[in-house]
């Protein structure tokens, strides 16, 4: 035989091989699912382009002969399960698929949907898997069975995002949900923009928020008006600023002032602040607890006032 004759009878000979095995994998038997969640509960087929037999488990282990045969009716999954199945030409094991079946909880839900609210709100939990039990966080972390237990309405007072996440006994966790609900603070729209720049600025360096304080707030509106015709840290009869503390019963050994005009949005005078170092050392304190805030309009320009102060 010449050297390109056995060339090709080598060729042929591949040929045959590769094609032999592809139509032996091509009748394996196989699983209609891949192993993953599921939201609801899955009707699971065998893809059988063979003639032996295929015998199923739901517990994950290898059927044999003795396990249930499938006749073609699909295989109903309605919590977590590991279906597993084996094709066999009579005793003789030819094949074997897996499959795990994870099924969710039903998600749940929260009676208020996120938004901005003038007071404080009552969020409700449901779930309508009656033996789910839900579990929440209101730091913005994701929600385990190890958080809080839902077990009562839940008051929402200050901005907050809320996780909330259902197990079941027989099924997979759910999908966490969130809910952010922002609480405004102040009257004044501008006011509460800064304030939310403010904790968000703070959350970056790992500063806890700022809590709002009404009378502080009511100081720092009598400072912006004032600021507004005396461009000063010193008050329109010669007093230092912090005088004002003391009219309202808020003087404490932390306490600070930041003031500006002109800007007309929250961001442009906050990008003002943080970048000067004594402003944004006021706005970055982790001494500092409370923080009031204003912004009067004098009919010329924006005049803004914050004032911070630490616990009692």
């Amino acid at each position: 035989m010449t050297k390109k004759a056995a060339a090709a009878a080598a060729f042929a000979a591949a040929m045959i091989f590769t094609t032999t095995s592809v139509s032996a994998k091509n009748t394996e038997p196989s699983l209609s699912h891949e192993s993953g969640f599921y939201g609801s509960t899955q009707y699971v087929t065998i893809i059988n382009k063979g003639t032996n037999d295929i015998y199923y488990t739901t517990d994950g282990s290898l059927p044999d002969t003795d396990a249930e045969l499938f006749t073609g009716v699909p295989i109903i999954v309605s919590e977590n399960t590991v279906v597993r199945i084996a094709s066999y030409s009579d005793d003789t094991l030819l094949s074997t698929d897996k499959a795990t079946i994870n099924i969710r909880t039903a998600t749940p839900k929260a009676s208020v949907d996120s938004g901005t609210y003038t007071s404080e709100i009552k969020v409700k939990l449901s779930c309508a898997d009656p033996s789910a039990v839900i579990y929440y966080t209101t730091d913005g972390t994701s929600p385990t069975d190890k958080s809080t237990k839902y077990t009562e309405e839940i008051t929402i007072s200050k901005t907050t995002t809320l996780k909330f996440v259902a197990y079941s006994p027989n099924n997979s966790k759910s999908v966490v949900i969130t809910r952010k609900y922002t609480i405004q603070e102040f009257k004044n729209k501008l006011c509460q923009e800064l304030f939310e720049l403010v904790n968000e600025t703070r959350a970056e360096y790992g500063l806890k928020p700022l809590k709002a304080l009404p009378k502080l707030t009511k100081a720092a509106e009598i400072r912006a008006k004032e600021y507004s015709y005396c461009r000063s840290h010193y008050r329109p009869d010669g007093t230092k600023w912090d005088t004002i503390l003391t009219e309202y019963g808020l003087k404490r050994n932390v306490r600070a002032e930041n003031l500006a005009y002109y800007y007309t949005s929250a961001k442009a005078v906050m990008k003002c602040w943080m970048s000067d170092p004594y402003h944004r050392g006021n706005i970055l304190n982790p001494k500092t607890e409370y923080i009031g805030i204003s912004c009067y309009n004098n009919g010329v320009c924006n005049n803004w006032c914050q004032l911070f102060i630490g616990r009692e």
